[in-house]
């Protein structure tokens, strides 16, 4: 793919990444071209611990709102969660745009989009190798590995260049699927010439090359064959190889298969329905129904691999599945990484389900029971020495991921004003014989609680950690309604902060002193406004002062 020879004006190319970079997760980038504006991704992040209430993070698209008229489409690189799990909710604020992806993604994201009536239900399938024009953009899909099927890297010529996206990758000659990636490709890209490689770098700490998902089979085979009783693997949902690799193995020691979780059930139908991955339809059973089979005869794949609150794996682990139950004898395999933040949810499932008597197999106790679909220095260093670019960026890892990144470019002889390690909401600008840091940004992580989505913010944040580290005092006041001076009656209801029967006389303590100011050192209250506003002022420093914790006071005024 050559790219264009005669630029129309000298504004720069730029590039943005709406999910802010030194980021793993809510992967969404923006190329912007004169009057052309190119999407890649739109992927989900997960919340941090201190966001309570919050299921997911969505990037900010604040920046493209003015500019909607100039988006020709949006592009995928394949069908993880956090590159396109944001979907149903940015198109819901950006309707009508196009868009393009590999044939599983594609068909992975029509799934997700027929769960919402308003949303555009077609994909359009980006076939490896044949160009597709967007505006002043050509793009084409090479393939690549990963730890999904049909992953791919996008090459995109721009006015000053081809830039080769390069989200997340390894090298894996041996697949499960049998698709290896297209290194001749990678290599005629470089010929040709790459003005920026952007390179997924969250394996820049480990050393050699990522070993193959293929390396597993003899994980699930050794398991299996020891197991007395139900054969149980938990994984992530979109790991649709893994779950490839456990199936089979089970099905050659005569096991039937179970599923318990709809995202699991999901992509092993379309991975089914697109024949790159075909399992026997009769060595499946319902889940109901693996009782009434001998535990021996059983594999059930589940979901909830990080202990999520609701999930298959955390209502088994408490014993309220009401399809699956855990029996001593039963073997359960975490096959599957810690997701940072997660470490605690999974400890507490691994004791609990230890607890019922099961062989709970997990990364702390055995080897090779996960492989990365994120490639290691050396998958790094051979895609560097493939596509030769002339600057590099690292994305998909954390800032020390860049750090490491860097240090590995530098060691392959590239300078350091060539390779980028931008600021969060920092643009990228290219221009004809160079590529630079620009302006800064705004740039911010939506959150989505239930069905809102941005309506979360930092005081919602702050009222909800308030809530959970002093609690709260519903102080239920009876008023004269012709006097609000009059307080008839004072009731005060206490939640995560004390104990009501245990520190009743800490709450009639508190209702005598509410009673003192108003029958005694006030004129009168001319509002319920006022009303409210004196009782919880008195509150708040009767209860600080003799408890050292400010609960949150929420006075509710009846007027009699």
């Amino acid at each position: 793919m050559q790219f264009h020879q005669n630029t129309p004006s000298r504004e720069p190319v730029k590039l943005i990444a709406l999910g802010g970079f030194g980021k793993v997760t809510s992967n969404m980038f923006v190329y912007e071209q004169d009057n052309d504006i190119l999407l890649v991704d739109c992927g989900m992040g997960f919340p941090t611990e201190d966001m309570l209430g919050v299921d997911l993070l969505i990037p900010d698209i604040s920046y493209l709102r003015p500019k909607f008229n100039k988006i020709r489409g949006l592009v995928y690189t394949h069908g993880h969660e956090d590159h396109t799990g944001a979907t149903p909710y940015i198109l819901q604020q950006l309707p009508k745009i196009p868009l393009y992806a590999s044939r599983l993604t594609a068909h992975l994201l029509m799934e997700k989009l027929a769960d919402y009536a308003n949303l555009p239900q077609q994909v359009n399938i980006l076939v490896p190798g044949t160009p597709l024009k967007l505006g002043s953009f050509t793009i084409e899909s090479i393939r690549v590995s990963h730890s999904i099927p049909d992953a791919t890297h996008l090459l995109i010529s721009t006015k000053y260049g081809n830039i080769y996206h390069g989200s997340d990758f390894k090298f894996d000659f041996t697949p499960v699927d049998g698709v290896q990636p297209d290194v001749g490709r990678i290599a005629k890209a470089g010929t040709d010439g790459v003005k920026l490689l952007l390179s997924d770098s969250l394996g820049s700490e480990r050393k050699g090359f990522t070993p193959s998902e293929k390396s597993l089979e003899d994980t699930f085979e050794t398991a299996v064959s020891q197991c007395k009783g139900k054969f149980i693997v938990t994984s992530m949902s979109s790991n649709i190889s893994r779950w490839y690799q456990a199936a089979t193995a089970a099905i050659r020691h005569g096991r039937r298969i179970a599923v318990s979780g709809r995202s699991i059930q999901r992509n092993l139908e379309v991975a089914g329905r697109l024949g790159i991955f075909k399992l026997p339809p009769d060595a499946f059973v319902e889940l109901k129904s693996n009782k009434k089979l001998t535990p021996k005869n059983v594999c059930v794949l589940v979901a909830g691999s990080q202990g999520q609150t609701g999930s298959a794996m955390e209502r088994l682990a408490t014993g309220e599945h009401s399809d699956l139950e855990v029996t001593p004898g039963d073997t359960i395999m975490f096959s599957s990484d810690y997701i940072p933040g997660s470490e605690t949810a999974v400890q507490s499932l691994i004791d609990t389900l230890s607890k019922q008597g099961a062989e709970v197999i997990y990364s702390g106790i055995m080897d090779h029971l996960h492989v990365s679909g994120h490639g290691s220095q050396q998958d790094m260093t051979l895609l560097l020495g493939l596509a030769k670019p002339q600057y590099v960026l690292p994305i998909g890892g954390t800032y020390r991921h860049m750090v490491q990144y860097a240090k590995l470019a530098s060691s392959m002889g590239f300078a350091p004003d060539h390779i980028m390690l931008p600021d969060y909401n920092q643009i990228i600008e290219i221009y004809p014989d160079t590529v630079k840091l620009g302006a800064k940004t705004d740039i911010k992580s939506v959150m989505v609680d239930g069905l809102g989505v941005g309506d979360v913010g930092a005081v919602v944040l702050r009222d909800r950690q308030h809530l959970a580290e002093e609690g709260v005092v519903v102080a239920i006041a009876e008023f004269d309604q012709n006097d609000y001076s009059k307080l008839i009656n004072l009731e005060l209801i206490s939640r995560g902060f004390v104990f009501d029967k245990h520190n009743a006389n800490l709450l009639a303590s508190a209702t005598s002193e509410v009673k003192k100011v108003f029958f005694g050192k006030l004129g009168k209250v001319e509002s319920e406004r006022h009303a409210r506003l004196h009782v919880s002022d008195t509150l708040e420093k009767y209860f600080f002062q003799s408890t050292r914790r400010r609960p949150m006071i929420l006075p509710i005024i009846v007027s009699v």
